[in-house]
């Protein structure tokens, strides 16, 4: 497993928790977010063990959320293209990631994943054949935490860390 993926693995992972207070943050709460988000685009099937929240779009693809964590609080998007659909340019791809954020999440993310890609300092490796990995400082000029995407043929998705 890459190091990206399993840094946004591990925010995830946290969700096996049996008891909400073994957890830096309110489960319930996180829970309320991913609902609310649900609730603003019907259709959305929610998991609640696995804190995901995902659409089938009449155009043949599929959104993702996923939001929560118990020590570290991690959210990754996802957008899989419908079969037969060909793969848009990288940048393309982005695009669509982030408008997918900007649309199922939260506009105020989008904006601050926008600021942090146009500012550059970008890492691109290919972890396994026909996938592109590409991360970057959420937060560039100091400590921060960092932002993963992943693209591919059959879709694109973006994960960050917030605390």
């Amino acid at each position: 497993m890459s190091a990206a993926l399993l840094m946004l693995a591990l925010p995830l992972a946290c969700f096996a928790s049996d008891a909400a207070s073994d957890c830096d943050f309110n489960q319930a709460y996180l829970a309320k977010r991913l609902q609310q988000a649900a609730a603003r685009h019907g259709g959305a099937k929610l998991d609640p063990a696995e804190r995901t929240a995902t659409w089938r779009l009449r155009n043949g693809e599929t959104v993702q959320v996923t939001h929560g964590g118990c020590v570290d609080l991690g959210t990754r998007v996802s957008l899989t293209y419908a079969k037969g659909a060909p793969a848009p340019t990288r940048e393309a791809a982005i695009e669509r990631v982030l408008a997918t954020v900007e649309t199922y999440w939260n506009a105020a993310d989008a904006q601050r994943l926008r600021a942090a890609i146009a500012h550059g300092g970008l890492r691109e490796a290919e972890p396994r054949p026909g996938v592109i990995e590409i991360s970057g400082a959420l937060d560039p000029g100091g400590f921060s935490f960092e932002f993963h995407i992943e693209q591919s043929a059959s879709g694109v998705s973006i994960g960050w860390q917030e605390a």
